[in-house]
């Protein structure tokens, strides 16, 4: 076997022994270990630590720096996981309520592909969508709140049915959707374009996924990235060939995000308890980098 069974005290033995790594109370690591495991600490937080020439660990690193970087992650998940689905319920509430106003509440209309923008790209995913709504309608699902509007009114409105919907589903109908309404969505947000929008979404559906699965967040980029935006120009953020180095696929473009869809009370709350999260455990200037903070990040509360 690659991978063959190791007790706790022959992992700690492999680090302290093999990989040079300081575990200064073995009692207190193999406690650890017992309730996150090693592939989720190790495994997961380790790479900062080594060397990358050698493979060794670095000079003076111990158990407890790898613990106190999976705790601040833990802890930086949970935070924007929080405001995440604040911003979530808003975008939602907000399509929801301009859809019903401008095509009704009836559930067939958006069940039907004409209030929808259909070309070449959009046909399959507004299938998918439209799938979707039509499984929920079924009295199939174990959504209660469903199943009682389908029961006690025959029609499930908009805005119940968005509940419903993953954060990656609802970004198809923000983007399958003809422009009236998606326009008016961007326009309670702080007047983002419908690109930004749309990039917003995107980026926030994977940032919120990481969260939720409880996986290494802090230095976590995604494949596609924001638009550029105001925030960026007056942070100043360093250029590269006119791309900007930080706030576009890291977890500073989060914070970008959640700065234009939350609303002022909630985005200040954001940022004090991502403050006091950074204050708590004091991260170094490595990994402050890799979760592409600039130096002045806090300025964008104003």
């Amino acid at each position: 076997m690659d991978k063959p069974f190791k007790t706790y005290d022959e992992l700690l033995d492999f680090l302290e022994k093999e990989k040079e790594l300081d575990i200064p109370d073995r009692e207190e690591a193999k406690r650890i270990l017992g309730k996150i495991s090693y592939y989720s600490l190790i495994t997961g937080y380790k790479d900062i630590f080594k060397d990358k020439t050698t493979g060794y660990y670095k000079k003076n690193v111990t158990f407890e720096d790898i613990y106190n970087l999976y705790r601040f992650d833990r802890d930086l998940r949970s935070i924007f996981l929080k405001y995440i689905l604040i911003a979530e319920k808003s975008v939602k509430t907000s399509l929801a309520y301009h859809f019903c106003e401008l095509y009704g509440e009836d559930q067939k209309e958006y069940s039907i592909v004409g209030n929808y923008d259909v070309n070449g790209k959009n046909a399959n995913r507004i299938n998918k969508l439209l799938s979707i709504f039509q499984y929920n309608l079924s009295g199939r699902t174990d959504y209660a709140y469903i199943n009682y509007y389908i029961t006690a009114h025959q029609n499930v409105p908009l805005w119940i049915m968005v509940q419903v919907l993953t954060l990656g589903q609802f970004a198809h109908m923000f983007d399958c959707l003809k422009a009236a309404v998606p326009i008016r969505v961007c326009i309670d947000h702080n007047n983002v374009t419908r690109n930004q929008m749309h990039s917003f979404l995107s980026v926030m559906t994977k940032h919120r996924n990481v969260c939720a699965h409880g996986d290494r967040f802090y230095s976590y980029k995604t494949k596609d990235s924001i638009s550029d935006t105001n925030v960026h120009l007056k942070l100043k953020i360093h250029q590269n060939n006119g791309r900007y180095l930080q706030g576009k696929d890291d977890i500073f473009a989060e914070v970008i995000i959640l700065k234009y869809l939350l609303d002022r009370e909630d985005f200040n709350s954001f940022q004090k308890e991502l403050s006091q999260c950074l204050r708590k455990y004091n991260p170094s200037k490595e990994i402050i980098e890799k979760m592409g903070f600039p130096t002045n990040w806090e300025n964008i509360i104003k």
